[in-house]
């Protein structure tokens, strides 16, 4: 009974996991993508505040 049961489970649950592997990956690259925003956005408002003279 106990390995029919660990079968089920494990037969239900390693296949998520290349799924949450991805989802890792594209959250890691999300927050890159985000970062080199905000760094764009503070280097345009410099230039904006140079250029208005603000």
């Amino acid at each position: 009974m106990d390995v029919e049961l660990l079968a089920v489970v494990l037969g239900a649950v390693l296949p998520l996991y290349p799924a949450l592997f991805v989802i890792y990956q594209k959250i890691g690259k999300y927050d890159v993508v985000c970062e080199e925003f905000a760094v764009l956005r503070d280097e345009h408002e410099r230039t904006k505040e140079n250029y208005h003279g603000n």
